[in-house]
């Protein structure tokens, strides 16, 4: 079955995170991504604790299926040349070195793009590519506090907390992913490559989106609400008899709905309650009635009787749970890959496509591993030459 990117090659010279997962996406589409290492180590989430599964890092399993990995010395001549050679055939690189690093190595866009003029290439930075903070080094950490997320999350008390998923670095993927396909399909109707410049702050900034306006316009600071909502009331995780179960009334339809499901219909005629607006102002005093309410039944039982009333609910899971989740089971997210002997259990793609659907999920490529396939395939180097490399310190 034809894949929706097959023809197209992808350089990542990426790693950790923020350039692997765009990478592994495009992969998931069907482009051929070779992953270019550094011999001898390559991408240091290879080496991240603490599981391992063959001597490979879960945390580089777990972002890098449907690649190739080849190990190019970039700071050899030759190295540098084979990697030319390479970027003749590709339509686009990926790199996620601070900036300067590409220019140093002879690989950044103006070098690269002069061997090939189609080629797309995606430059994922801290800070981006020029700027006050651009040779600062950048972590998820440090993007989530600047970009004002980490004010945002936790509750009364607890200080700025992290994100549980890594949104720093994922926010990048995904608009480099987003840049990436809209560059391909300029090329398509133009010819024409180009660089794309991607900044983690920015990436993770640009999706912090009313409460921009409601400090812009009306002056308000954004605070930690705990699972609450800064608008929206009752809109949050609430305490049951054995763990949390999420709530949320947008509207008054499902405010309604709720009061009757409860078994408290005095509460939407309350005066305090009657309508959002009204709600929000008495957001405390709202919480307590209702944390007392939850904690009278279990998830399991409050499941049942609001998803029977209309209320939109959803218990708080945790990962094992997730997996085991009905839905995402349905719907094929969660699948398994046959790492080296072991099956090994994780969250698909979530694209669904009525004509080109995502069906391949191969494992992670050792280092190196497809060194003869891919030069020979695409240089014409045979395996003399490939073997004379390795030991030339190249590959």
């Amino acid at each position: 079955m034809k894949k929706i990117l097959e023809g197209i090659r992808v350089l990542d010279l990426t790693t950790f995170m923020s350039g692997p997962f765009a990478s592994m996406v495009l992969g998931d589409l069907g482009a051929e991504v070779i992953k270019i290492e550094e011999p001898g180590g390559g991408d240091g989430s290879r080496q991240i604790p603490p599981y391992f599964h063959e001597r490979e890092s879960l945390y580089y399993v777990s972002l890098n299926r449907n690649k190739k990995s080849v190990t190019l010395n970039l700071t050899l001549e030759q190295g540098k040349n084979i990697f030319y050679g390479l970027v003749k055939q590709a339509d686009i690189v990926l790199e996620n070195y601070r900036p300067g690093v590409t220019k140093k190595l002879g690989v950044d866009y103006e070098r690269l793009e002069a061997i090939n003029s189609r080629i797309i290439y995606c430059s994922i930075t801290g800070y981006g590519s020029e700027g006050p903070y651009g040779q600062r080094p950048a972590y998820d950490l440090i993007i989530q506090a600047l970009s004002g997320a980490m004010s945002m999350t936790g509750a009364e008390g607890t200080g700025p907390l992290r994100l549980g998923v890594p949104m720093g670095d994922l926010a990048g993927s995904m608009w480099a992913l987003v840049g990436i396909l809209a560059a391909l399909r300029h090329r398509e109707k133009t010819g024409e490559g180009q660089f794309l410049d991607i900044s983690l702050l920015d990436a993770l900034t640009s999706l912090i989106t009313y409460p921009a306006l409601y400090f812009s316009h009306g002056g308000e600071v954004a605070k930690p609400l705990g699972s609450g909502h800064q608008a929206i009331v009752p809109f949050q995780a609430f305490k049951t008899k054995d763990y949390y179960l999420a709530v949320a009334c947008a509207n008054e339809k499902f405010w309604d709905l709720l009061c009757k499901a409860i078994e408290m219909p005095e509460l939407a005629s309350d005066s305090r309650f009657v309508k959002l607006g009204d709600r929000h102002k008495n957001r405390d005093a709202l919480n307590t009635i209702l944390n007392e309410v939850f904690s009278r039944k279990t998830n399991a039982e409050w499941v049942i009787i609001l998803n029977k009333a209309g209320v939109p609910c959803g218990p708080v899971n945790t990962i094992d749970k997730v997996f085991a989740d009905p839905a995402l089971q349905h719907r094929g997210m969660v699948i398994s890959v046959d790492h080296f002997g072991e099956a090994l259990r994780f969250f698909g793609n979530p694209v669904k496509m009525s004509v080109t659907p995502i069906t391949e999920y191969r494992t992670p490529p050792r280092l190196g591993a497809d060194n003869q396939e891919v030069l020979g395939r695409v240089l014409g180097l045979s395996p003399e030459d490939v073997t004379r490399l390795k030991k030339e310190g190249i590959l």
